[in-house]
């Protein structure tokens, strides 16, 4: 039976690539509309949505369309790129918040990083060669 299914799995994408960035956001996206039909008290809406968003995300599993489902999620993250960047950025500032200062450079608006506890320090910039003084 084991052999079967890896037979079937063959030469199609989610035996590639399994669960892609495109494939989490839609199963996701299915949770949150399970979360909202209790709310919501509809289960039209979320019966449709559920079963046209499952059957999305089987068609992307079971596809032989390698290109075309790549293709797919690297379009998928082009679009979502700045808010991904957005949540890493503060991700890292979080993490790094009690030995680093994040400041931007006064001319090019470049972000940069500063040792915290050192007093008044001058910078100078990586992109553009300005040298500012900041209190760290």
């Amino acid at each position: 039976m084991k052999e079967k299914f890896y037979r079937f799995m063959q030469g199609r994408y989610g035996a590639h690539y399994g669960m892609d960035a495109l494939s989490k956001f839609i199963f996701g996206f299915m949770i949150v509309l399970v979360i909202a039909s209790v709310f919501l008290n509809n289960p039209i809406i979320t019966n449709v949505g559920m079963v046209l968003l499952l059957v999305l995300l089987y068609f992307r599993l079971f596809s032989k369309n390698i290109t075309a489902r790549y293709q797919e999620n690297q379009k998928f993250l082009m679009v979502t790129a700045p808010v991904r960047k957005t949540f890493e950025r503060t991700k890292r500032n979080l993490k790094d918040r009690k030995e680093y200062k994040y400041i931007q450079c006064e001319s090019c608006k470049q972000e940069l990083r500063v040792p915290r506890k050192k007093g008044k320090i001058r910078v100078t910039c990586k992109k553009c060669g300005h040298k500012f003084d900041v209190r760290t």
